[in-house]
């Protein structure tokens, strides 16, 4: 029988893998009235209590299932009778008619992230666990990712300055299920996880039904392409601190001889990781996309590539990578208007602030940028910035003033209360929840 985790060994657990916490922390828990999230509370709440910080359950609506009325008065109640805060986020846009559950993990951590930036918590805790990380892990095995990708769920990563933080993923489903059951709490058990019609349901099952030396050797084998895959990761960071150049305008620039003598797994993620980062997507390219293309980029000097809404081109000595200008126009509403105290994030990107007032936002067209090329050749002394790169920026109005970021004087900028920094929605090197 599995033992339940006690309050020491879990306080141990948080010491032990370096999580940051500010003094008196706001850590907030998502919430989803499981067996694994209870047990996240539960084990967080006296942990809170001690370090004299503040816990906020957040319960996602994803107005999905029937059940998630009472799920939703559950969590107010437990909230009450713990004596901790609540919110309860609900999915209110539209549904799409495929990849519904897909859609429905994106929305709830856009949510999430914005209510906690919204609320100065800096840190969410989700209740992944061991079982949740070996599915990952064989998914990923029945699609044929390529070694690097072969991992489960990490322990932390990052999105949008929040840091998300999974304290049990090195921990059995079935120690979650005794912390509950000794603490004499309730769970909601979600229908949705005996639908076979998802992919994981049926992995969950599939790994279930493994005769014990096949699930040991399952187990094992995800203990060391893990082990692989964390030396890796330390590869590509050094690799990125090394021979990665970077500019405030979506610009990557990377040492192509270096590049090109890394084995064809590294090179692939080198990609994917500065594609995300630089189109703004949240989802990476096809392995045999980038494949196809390495196979044919080192035949040829001084040509361009697009890909994943980027253009990748390459010198002598050096690839660039930035953003396809047609993919940035199509992209973007041609006029936004920013409010004054508020911001928003551009064609995915970029990060626009205002202080003293309101701001247009523009999204120009080819004409707009061929008049302003007659005075590109100043511009490109001053800045060193490519027309193919200017034309991917966004243009603001103040005051019938006209702003380029980064182009324009930032004493200026700063005059007018306007700041701009580049701001994707996946970082580089950290992969997506």
């Amino acid at each position: 029988m599995s033992e339940a985790i006690t309050n020491s060994e879990f306080s141990s657990l948080l010491k032990n893998h370096s999580f940051v916490f500010e003094t008196n922390p706001s850590i907030a828990i998502s919430f989803s009235c499981g067996s694994d999230s209870l047990a996240l509370l539960i084990l967080m709440n006296n942990w809170i209590k001690k370090h004299k910080g503040l816990l906020t359950l957040i319960y996602f609506d994803h107005k999905l299932r029937k059940e998630s009325y009472l799920e939703s008065k559950y969590t107010k109640e437990i909230s009450k009778k713990l004596g901790i805060d609540y919110k309860i986020l609900m999915w209110k846009e539209k549904k799409p008619n495929t990849s519904i559950m897909q859609k429905a993990r994106e929305i709830r951590y856009k949510k999430i992230i914005n209510f906690c930036k919204q609320n100065n918590i800096m840190t969410v805790m989700t209740a992944h666990h061991l079982d949740d990380s070996l599915e990952t892990y064989y998914m990923k095995k029945k699609r044929n990712a390529h070694t690097p990708n072969l991992s489960g769920i990490p322990f932390k990563n990052t999105q949008d300055q929040v840091q998300i933080l999974r304290p049990f993923i090195n921990f059995r489903k079935s120690r979650l299920i005794q912390t509950c059951q000794i603490n004499k709490y309730k769970w909601f058990e979600d229908p949705s996880n005996q639908n076979e019609n998802y992919e994981r349901v049926k992995v969950r099952k599939v790994i279930a039904s493994l005769s014990k030396d096949k699930s040991s050797k399952l187990y094992s084998e995800f203990k060391v392409n893990s082990d692989e895959n964390k030396f890796f990761e330390i590869q590509l960071a050094n690799f990125f601190v090394e021979n990665l150049e970077f500019n405030e305008f979506g610009k990557f620039t990377i040492n192509k001889k270096k590049f090109k003598i890394q084995n064809k797994s590294f090179q692939i993620e080198v990609l994917k990781r500065l594609l995300v980062t630089c189109s703004g997507s949240i989802y990476s390219p096809r392995s045999r996309s980038i494949k196809f293309f390495l196979d044919n980029f080192f035949k040829l000097e001084n040509v361009k590539f697009t890909i994943h809404s980027c253009i990748i081109k390459s010198s002598s000595d050096k690839i660039f990578i930035f953003r396809e200008y047609a993919k940035t126009k199509n992209f973007n509403p041609k006029k936004l208007i920013i409010k004054k105290q508020e911001s928003l994030i551009w064609d995915n990107r970029f990060l626009i602030n205002s202080t003293f007032g309101d701001i247009e936002c523009y999204t120009f067209n080819d004409i707009f940028w061929l008049k302003l090329k007659n005075q590109y050749k100043l511009i490109k002394d001053s800045q060193n910035i490519s027309y193919d790169i200017l034309k991917t920026l966004p243009v603001l109005s103040y005051k019938n003033q006209m702003i380029i970021p980064f182009l324009t004087d930032k004493k200026k900028m700063a005059s007018f209360g306007i700041s701009v920094s580049f701001k994707p929605r996946i970082p580089l090197t950290k992969k997506n929840f």
